[in-house]
């Protein structure tokens, strides 16, 4: 009878591991990295992306590899029990596209509302291979609240323990997450980060407030022959400006569907580039950004209806690829595994709208 009921036991451990691996197989990749992420598990993460991994953040325009990401990001994460919390699934299949929401030690401690970010996944063979980061709506005031405070959690830093353990901060995450615990737990700096008194005031900012736009800036230096070797301009035997109207598209279209814009059917104005037109506009595509490390990005309202386009087309006069431009809510829709852009500008849609409209394209708001 002893032996009856163990072999039952064992037999229902089996089944319910069983049950356990089952269900686990049957979380997508998206799902599977969410969970191992707010875990803070970086053995199954590292099983779990592919060796080419690369994690994208549009908003910054910059990347990190898989030994980085597993390496500081995750020290980060475990030491500030960073997280996120599943909003929505607005695409499953491949790519996944997820909203999330973050939550952290160090949101809590300096008092900032937490942001949602959508992140588009992309996996080959059960392995992620890239997660591009992207804002959602009310990004900016997130940026803004976030700068403000750690700038003021930093000016403490420095002026109670010195520059030297200021620079430690991005160096030793157990030292940033302790000097913050002690900074939180102080009654006065918690009303300071609520006060505009503490925020660091650029010097070339005359009326004493803090400018959170993003100047253009032409600090490029690639050439005409150097604009023209990269993508798409590589290969395009000419370039076409583009308007065609399509209510259906709200933000960028992270599945980049280019059945819908290389259908040239579908365009209402054209333009074909002159050689000096395809210097000006690549000049202004890859030399003119926003020069400088602090970053911010308004999100954008949806889209209008008229929407325009860049349209590279081959030898054969056959479009390959695109760059969409949706003025009216500052939206670029292209590949940005192949195409490599400087950080948006505020003015640069502007430039690139008046770039259009010079050229009989019409565009919203010109």
């Amino acid at each position: 009878m002893k032996q009856h009921f163990t072999k039952l036991v064992i037999g229902l451990l089996i089944m319910i591991g069983s049950t356990c691996s089952t269900a686990q197989s049957k979380l997508s990749p998206g799902a599977q990295f969410l969970e191992y992420y707010n875990a803070h598990d970086i053995k199954k993460l590292d099983v779990l992306l592919s060796d080419d991994f690369v994690m994208k953040h549009r908003h910054i325009n910059s990347s990190v590899n898989k030994k980085e990401f597993l390496g500081l990001r995750m020290n980060y994460c475990a030491a500030f029990n960073a997280g996120y919390s599943t909003v929505a699934v607005i695409v499953e299949g491949n790519p996944e596209i997820i909203t999330v929401k973050e939550y952290s030690d160090e949101l809590k401690l300096l008092h900032i509302n937490p942001s949602a970010w959508i992140f588009l996944i992309e996996s080959k063979a059960g392995k992620i291979t890239s997660i591009l980061m992207d804002t959602t709506r009310g990004a900016d005031a997130y940026f803004q609240e976030a700068f403000r405070k750690e700038t003021a959690f930093r000016s403490w830093v420095e002026q109670k323990y010195g520059s030297d353990t200021l620079t430690v901060l991005d160096h030793n995450v157990d030292v940033f997450h302790d000097l913050m615990v002690e900074y939180a737990l102080n009654p006065g700096n918690a009303e300071a980060t609520q006060s505009e008194e503490v925020i660091v005031v650029r010097n070339d900012t005359p009326d004493g407030k803090t400018d959170y736009r993003m100047p253009c800036t032409h600090f490029g230096k690639l050439s005409l022959k150097q604009r023209l070797a990269r993508y798409p301009f590589n290969k395009a035997k000419s370039v076409m400006l583009i308007s065609f109207t399509d209510n259906s598209i709200l933000y960028p279209d992270y599945k980049l569907n280019k059945d819908r814009i290389l259908a040239l059917d579908n365009a209402e104005d054209t333009k074909t580039l002159t050689a000096a037109d395809i210097d000006e506009l690549s000049d202004l595509l890859f030399n003119v950004g926003y020069d400088t490390d602090e970053l911010f990005k308004t999100q954008i309202p949806e889209c209008p209806e008229l929407k325009n386009a860049i349209v590279f087309l081959d030898d054969k006069g056959k479009p390959f690829d695109y760059i969409g431009i949706y003025f009216g809510c500052n939206a670029a829709e292209y590949d940005i595994n192949k195409i490599e852009f400087p950080v948006d500008c505020d003015d640069k849609y502007d430039m690139l709208g008046h770039f259009f409209s010079e050229r009989g394209i019409p565009v919203i708001g010109l």
